[in-house]
């Protein structure tokens, strides 16, 4: 059993590129329950659409906790399956989702699709490679092959961005105070993404579309905070005709279901305009 062990932690090791594995005693513990989990509900037979919204059930009331990819001095690929964020929330489900068996042997593919949804094609190369724009993770995600941007057809209208909240509050991100010259890395993405053409759906016109949106769909919520283009992801759920979101919410510390349907909730949240739509291919 040793032996075996050793053999997988090598192999995790040369897959994703790293001098150690990345996932911790923790981690592999919340594994453990979710093979089980994933045994029980048969998820390896399942489309891929529909594994989302019950790999994230299995994820409801984890505490939330924002940063946790931050403060190391290198860029590495993080893992933390115990404490999440509403971007780590998505990532996670994605990368199980992925996986074509739920067993141990399905480790290496997880941490490797965390990698690949995580940074820009798949390969970290410092700060910068990390898909930090929720849009910008959207359009690589579909160039990618991981997901189609739906939102057009779902009704959505244009969406010009003019995105600089990171480059304008460096002061805010420690790898920026640590190394001035990946600020530069990051106006030069920020400049192509506001090359490109995006679409967003008004939340004043969500419930007309909701027919249009399937559970197991990736919400991006849109925002009116200058030089951001979302602040929030999610999961979509449908109840009956309903669309509801799943989602690490930091107002209650935790992965919850929302109580209300998606547009009611964010009629709630002044800052939220409207929302973009991924479906996994």
């Amino acid at each position: 059993m040793r032996t075996i062990g050793l053999f997988l932690l090598l192999w995790i090791s040369g897959m994703i590129g790293l001098k150690a594995n990345p996932l911790q005693a923790a981690d592999s513990l919340v594994l453990k329950d979710f093979w089980s989990y994933a045994r029980v509900r048969n998820l390896a037979h399942l489309p891929v659409h529909e594994r989302i919204p019950l790999i994230g059930i299995f994820f409801l009331e984890r505490p939330y906790r924002a940063g946790t990819l931050e403060g190391k001095l290198q860029e590495e690929l993080i893992v933390n399956l115990r404490e999440l964020d509403c971007v780590t929330f998505v990532e996670n489900t994605l990368a199980l989702a992925f996986l074509d068996v739920y067993e141990e042997s399905a480790i290496p593919l997880f941490i490797d699709n965390l990698r690949k949804i995580r940074y820009r094609d798949g390969k970290i190369d410092g700060y910068a490679s990390r898909l930090h724009y929720s849009g910008d993770w959207l359009y690589e995600m579909q160039r990618q092959g991981y997901l189609k941007d739906i939102t057009r057809e779902c009704g959505g209208i244009d969406y010009p961005l003019n995105i600089f909240f990171m480059t304008k509050n460096y002061f805010r991100y420690p790898a920026f105070l640590r190394d001035s010259l990946l600020i530069p890395q990051m106006k030069q993405i920020e400049e192509s993404i506001c090359k490109r053409t995006y679409f967003y759906i008004p939340k004043n016109t969500i419930e007309e579309i909701q027919d249009n949106i399937q559970s197991g769909d990736i919400i991006l919520i849109t925002t009116g905070i200058k030089g951001l283009d979302t602040s929030h992801v999610g999961i979509a759920v449908k109840k009956g005709d309903k669309v509801y979101l799943l989602h690490a919410s930091s107002s209650m510390g935790k992965v919850i279901l929302s109580k209300l349907p998606l547009s009611a909730y964010m009629k709630k949240i002044p800052s939220q305009t409207g929302i973009m739509i991924g479906r996994v291919l």
